[in-house]
């Protein structure tokens, strides 16, 4: 309570009024507080740790002004004032007036997001930290942190789930950010030592899928100490406190200092190579020739994570430097046997059986055609459709990722470059297209389809005509159009002869979205279809039909028809790609066999089924995985993805498969590291 304002009302006949309000004066300032507060502990749960911020508070009270008997006033009102308190608890109501807070760190989390803004002294909230306002911002923030009302570790973990690690972090200095570093290890248990190859490779897979700024490293150390932290006590609370992973954290930043500071890659190819052999001392020597300060403890560290393993000491260099420097160590060598490397994307190798049983080697053999050099070309084409499961969006991260190109077998020397000036015209998509839909329909169910074609537009300026079975939920045909959509009635019909042709149908109904029906109606060759099956116009009527047909309710309908406008996007690579643009109809060939390698990946997980494929991409396909090459197969560590103990109850995550294409070369899958 910070301010009691009283306002007493008593008859014009009141003998003494002035001992009268010294009396009462007397019970608020001496008695009221206790009282309450006792009635108060009585009332509200002691394990909500809620915090309640009242503005203002009005309660009527009423004495007799003979009264004798102090105690029993300050009963009657501190039970009044604890009941009103605990009305506007229980209502839970709140207003500009009435603020609750979660918890202590909540509080003090949303004080320092305000402070660090500019804000916090105009809000009336804050008062108890009035003795505050004579420091500066960066003093007041490392003042709450050092109290310890709660955590440091809780409170920066408040600071991110809100949004406002970041501003904080601005707000002080790296000596600050050092302080606060070391207050979250300051009652740190004795930690077991082989738990830092855990938080190594932990910490390098979350620094990895969020790199950390490059510029102004050195200013930035503790700053991004404590990013790391944070970024792995939301992934594992068991680490707070842990000693290790604290000395990890550390020696990655002190790593980061002294390989950026070496700019030869000769110098680090040798330096990799002695920490290889460990042979230190010559490393150290090294590294401070090239311009190392003080090398020798951050090559400690690293000679002890990497225990040999040059390949995987280079993708953890990729990692901790990040551009420019990533291109230098994430090459496209092959792996020799006994080497590992660390990719970001090598949950793809999880897809490897959907591809196979989708007669992925078949399919891409068949599209390469009789090309001057089929097998390369099949190779590409495999490249591509593994950047286009792992979705378009992620192009530049991809096409040179070392774990895709063991994946799918390509060996050029920049996917990029390759894909530039490759000759299209010998490629037969066609029949890369039909022998897709045959496997489709051979995988499926024995219920007839039912056509829907629609169009979508990505980017703002395309339009792509998609032709669905909405039984089975597989897509059928993509095919680029024009922005104006003309010979989209050729297109359909070529589409329809296709499938029926495949599935052995007469001339089949087929469901058209608004627009397309429009575009339709007013085409010049619209009345081709009258020998054949109907078009019908999607409209409530045939929504009802449509949904007894597949068993479906109205949200369930709707979400199934607009389906592909939310997924294609995942998919597509016809937007620019910084200066080249991809064949279109190459780009929608290679989205429907990707769409249906993720569709079979997904129904072998028991409830995503429906799941997009972002959805999957982000649930159980990323993370930092490990690649080693040992006795003609590959193991593959998988990444320790958010919902990757579904992938262990579908018994995916221990799987051995040798993919057609690898000749003759097994992928043993393994589970992530506990």
């Amino acid at each position: 309570m910070g301010r009691w304002s009283g306002t007493y009302h008593v008859p014009r006949d009141c003998p003494a009024p002035q001992e009268l309000q010294r009396r009462v004066d007397h019970i608020v300032a001496a008695r009221l507080a206790s009282v309450c507060n006792s009635y108060l502990e009585g009332s509200l749960s002691v394990s909500d740790p809620s915090v309640w911020r009242i503005r203002n508070l009005t309660v009527n009270f009423s004495l007799d002004a003979g009264f004798a008997d102090s105690h029993v006033i300050a009963r009657e009102w501190g039970l009044r004032l604890a009941s009103q308190i605990s009305y506007v608890v229980d209502r839970g109501e709140e207003s500009n007036s009435i603020l609750r807070f979660p918890n202590r760190a909540a509080y003090l989390a949303q004080f320092l997001a305000d402070l660090a803004a500019g804000r916090a002294w105009g809000k009336w909230y804050y008062e108890e930290f009035a003795d505050l306002r004579v420091l500066s911002e960066r003093q007041a923030v490392c003042t709450v942190f050092l109290r310890g009302d709660v955590s440091a570790v809780e409170l920066l973990l408040q600071l991110a789930s809100i949004g406002q690690l970041e501003s904080v972090l601005h707000s002080i200095n790296d000596r600050d950010a050092r302080i606060i570093f070391d207050l979250c290890f300051e009652s740190a248990p004795t930690a077991l030592r082989e738990e830092a190859q855990k938080w190594t490779g932990m910490v390098l897979e979350l620094w990895s899928s969020c790199p950390l700024r490059a510029g102004s490293r050195q200013e930035n150390f503790f700053r991004d100490a404590l990013r790391l932290l944070v970024r792995t006590l939301s992934q594992s609370p068991a680490g707070r406190g842990d000693v290790q992973l604290k000395a990890v954290i550390h020696g990655l930043l002190e790593l980061r200092r002294v390989l950026s500071e070496i700019h030869s890659p000769a110098a680090m190819d040798s330096l990799i190579e002695n920490l290889a052999e460990n042979d230190l001392p010559s490393a150290v020597e090294l590294a401070t020739r090239a311009g190392a300060c003080d090398p020798a403890e951050a090559l400690a560290f690293f000679a002890e994570r990497m225990r040999g393993d040059a390949a995987w000491s280079l993708q953890a260099a990729a990692v901790i430097l990040g551009e420019p420097h990533r291109e230098q160590f994430l090459t496209s060598k092959t792996i020799c046997e006994g080497e590992s490397l660390l990719s970001s994307f090598g949950g793809v190798f999880l897809l490897g059986p959907s591809l196979a049983a989708l007669q992925f080697d078949e399919m891409t053999r068949a599209a390469a055609g009789s090309s001057g050099s089929p097998e390369k070309n099949a190779a590409m084409l495999r490249h591509l459709t593994a950047m286009k499961c792992l979705g378009g969006s992620r192009f530049l991260e991809t096409a040179d990722d070392p774990a895709l190109r063991l994946f799918s077998g390509f060996e050029g020397t920049s996917f990029r470059q390759a894909i530039e000036i490759m000759d299209f015209s010998p490629l037969n998509l066609a029949g890369a297209r039909d022998a897709l839909l045959q496997t489709l329909l051979s995988l499926g169910e024995t219920r007839p389809p039912i056509l829907y074609a629609e169009l979508v537009s990505f980017p703002t300026d395309n339009l792509t005509f998609i032709l669905r079975d909405l039984t089975h939920d597989e897509w059928f045909d993509v095919t680029p159009l024009s922005p104006s959509g003309t010979g989209i009635s050729a297109v359909v019909q070529s589409s329809l002869q296709r499938i029926s042709g495949v599935c052995k149908l007469n001339r089949p109904d087929l469901f058209l979205s608004d627009s397309l029906f429009s575009l339709m109606h007013d085409s010049p060759t619209r009345g081709d279809f009258s020998r054949g099956g109907r078009l019908l116009r999607i409209d409530d009527s045939t929504r009802e039909q449509l949904g007894k047909l597949l068993g479906l309710n109205h949200s369930q309908l709707a979400f199934r028809l607009g389906s592909a406008q939310q997924h294609y996007p995942y998919f597509s690579l016809s937007g620019d790609w910084a200066g080249f643009l991809l064949d279109p109809f190459l780009d929608c060939t290679f989205t429907l066999l990707s769409r249906a390698a993720l569709r079979h990946f997904s129904h072998r997980l028991f409830g995503f089924e429906s799941s997009s494929p972002g959805h999957l991409y982000q649930n159980f396909l990323s993370g930092l995985a490990e690649v080693r090459c040992i006795d003609r197969r590959l193991e593959v560590r998988l990444p320790s993805s958010p919902l990757s103990l579904v992938l262990r109850i579908a018994g995916v995550q221990e799987q051995k498969y040798a993919p057609a294409w690898l000749k003759g070369v097994e992928v043993w899958l393994r589970p992530p590291q506990e």
